[in-house]
C-alpha cells in the first residue's frame, strides 16, 4: 500500500461582484510540499459563468482576458514550484516550509474578480488523481449527478412540509417485496392492513434524454410490478422534479402520460397544495 501524503488545495473562483459575495467555483489548484508537486484544472466552459451570471453573455471578453491573466499566475507558480532547472526553484524542492510559503502567498485574500476559496488539506496516495477528483466534486458537482441525490433532496423538502402540516406521524419509510420486485418508499400510510397511500420523489430533469426515459421506465417497471404483490400501495403519488423546456420536457410529458396509465399520480415538485391533498387523504 503506498504511503499518503498531505497534500493543500485551494478552490479557484470567479467573484465578478464584491459587493454580493457571489462565486463561481473555476478550477483546483492542489500542492504537495512533500513531493515538491504542484498542478491545477481549471474549466473551459463560458456557459458555466454565463449560467451564473447571464449579464455576462454580452461582455465575455474581460472574463476571457482575466481568465487568460490567472491561468498565467498560476502556471508561473507551477514552474517555480516543479521546475529545478534554476537556483531559486531548486531552493523550493528542497524545503517544504519554502514551498507551503509560495502556496499560502498564492491563496492571499485579494480584492479581484478572480480568487481563491480558504486553503484546505487532502491526505492522498494520488495527488494527481486527487486533484482529478477534487475538480469533479467542486466543479463538476459530480455528487449533484448521482441518480438518488436529487429524490434525496426531495425527500428531505417533504418530509419538512409534512411535519409543519402534521401528517408526518401518519407516514412511515416501507419496502414492498415480492418474488419480481422490490420497491421502498420514504412515505406509506397504512390503515389498518391496508397500505392507502405511497409517496416518492422523481426526478426527470436529467442532463440527457435517454436517462429521463430509463429512470421513467424503470419506475413504469416497478409501478407494474407492485400490482401483482401480496402487498402494495392502493395510490401511488410521484412527485417530480422536471427540466425546465426544450426536448427533454417534451420527453418528460410523454413519459409522464406512460406513468399515469399504469396508476400512478405525478404532481410537479412545485405543487405543494395538490401534494397535501393527495397526503391527507386515508
Amino acid at each position: 500500500m503506498k504511503n499518503k501524503v498531505a497534500c493543500n488545495y485551494t478552490v479557484l473562483r470567479f467573484l465578478p461582484y464584491p459587493e454580493t459575495g457571489e462565486f463561481v467555483n473555476l478550477g483546483i489548484a492542489i500542492g504537495c510540499p512533500d513531493m515538491h508537486w504542484f498542478d491545477y484544472l481549471m474549466a473551459r466552459r463560458l456557459d458555466r459563468i454565463t449560467g451564473f451570471f447571464p449579464e455576462l453573455k454580452h461582455s465575455k471578453a474581460a472574463f476571457i482576458e482575466g481568465r487568460k491573466l490567472f491561468k498565467e499566475e498560476l502556471g508561473r507558480i507551477s514552474t517555480m514550484l516543479n521546475d529545478g532547472e534554476h537556483e531559486t526553484q531548486l531552493r523550493f524542492k528542497e524545503d517544504a516550509q519554502i514551498f507551503n510559503q509560495v502556496f499560502l502567498n498564492l491563496v492571499r485574500p485579494r480584492e479581484e474578480a478572480f480568487g481563491f476559496s480558504a486553503p484546505r488539506t487532502c491526505l492522498t496516495d494520488d495527488p494527481k488523481a486527487a486533484l482529478e477528483k477534487l475538480f469533479e466534486h467542486y466543479v463538476e458537482r459530480s455528487f449533484a449527478k448521482r441518480q438518488e441525490y436529487q429524490e434525496t433532496i426531495m425527500t428531505k423538502r417533504l418530509r419538512k412540509v409534512f411535519t409543519e402540516k402534521q401528517l408526518i406521524d401518519y407516514y412511515e419509510e416501507h419496502t414492498f417485496r415480492s418474488e419480481f420486485c422490490q420497491v421502498s418508499f420514504p412515505f406509506v400510510r397504512r390503515n389498518e392492513a391496508l397500505f392507502s397511500r405511497a409517496i416518492h420523489p422523481l426526478d426527470l430533469d436529467k442532463p440527457e434524454t435517454p436517462r429521463i426515459v430509463e429512470h421513467a421506465d424503470h419506475w413504469k417497471n416497478r409501478i407494474l410490478r407492485l400490482k401483482d404483490a401480496p402487498e402494495h400501495p392502493k395510490d401511488i403519488l410521484l412527485v417530480v422534479r422536471k427540466p425546465d423546456g426544450g426536448k427533454r420536457l417534451d420527453i418528460c410529458r410523454t413519459l409522464w402520460k406512460e406513468l399515469e396509465e399504469v396508476g400512478a399520480v405525478l404532481l410537479p415538485k412545485e405543487d405543494k397544495t395538490g401534494i397535501l391533498d393527495f397526503a391527507q387523504q386515508f
